[in-house]
């Protein structure tokens, strides 16, 4: 009868640490839920290397600093940015969602010359040139200057008058919906495989600017 007593009065005591258990658990799960896309990214380790990262609806106002990380495909659209700060992208980007932010005016996006730094921190900066895509739709912009040889490019859904960017690798551009944009362009469409330009300031074919000779 003792041996059967005692058995009855552990069992209880089991089932409670159980429910204690499973009851951490459950708040370690609800503390987990409730923290940002981008804290859950920065407990990562920093050599980690990500093929895709997820930041959309998370936010965020100020361009969080990525450069530790590598990731290839970073998407931070529907968020509040207004500027990018090239130095902390992640190494190895290649693409990057911008689309419905807080962009206006003109975005600009390149590497300055920074001779003064060290080395060290010079190739730190360029292992930013690896991105080739960006995409900075559904914003307020109002031209783009792009120092990087990017192969596509999407800048629909602005109020875009003036763009600008480097023609190395250019494949797709996508200028639609910018109502002001004349035909009229900076850049030579006729070098680039896709270029999407419904529903901009005319019908009229597009004509790069510098076959026009300046008039003094």
């Amino acid at each position: 009868m003792n041996r059967i007593y005692i058995f009855l009065m552990l069992l209880p005591l089991f089932s409670c640490t159980g429910g204690t258990s499973q009851k951490q658990t459950g708040e370690h799960t609800v503390a987990a839920e409730k923290q940002s896309k981008l804290e859950r990214l920065m407990q990562l380790p920093c050599d980690s290397v990500i093929d895709y990262f997820d930041l959309s609806y998370d936010s965020i106002s100020d361009f969080p600093d990525l450069s530790d990380f590598t990731i290839k495909s970073l998407d931070l659209s529907n968020n509040r940015l207004d500027t990018v700060i090239v130095d902390y992208l992640p190494r190895e980007i290649v693409t990057l969602n911008l689309s419905y932010n807080s962009f206006h005016k003109i975005f600009e996006f390149r590497i300055d010359p920074q001779w003064q730094l060290p080395e060290r921190e010079r190739r730190k900066l360029y292992d930013k040139a690896t991105i080739r895509e960006i995409d900075l739709s559904h914003n307020r912009l109002t031209g783009i200057d792009i120092g990087f040889s990017l192969r596509k490019i999407i800048v629909s859904h602005n109020d875009i008058t003036y763009i600008n960017f480097s023609h190395g690798n250019i494949q797709y551009i996508d200028i639609s919906y910018n109502p002001n944009l004349s035909n009229v362009v900076q850049f030579d469409p006729y070098v680039i495989d896709t270029v999407i330009r419904d529903h901009i300031a005319n019908d009229k074919k597009l004509i790069p600017s510098n076959w026009f000779p300046e008039i003094d």
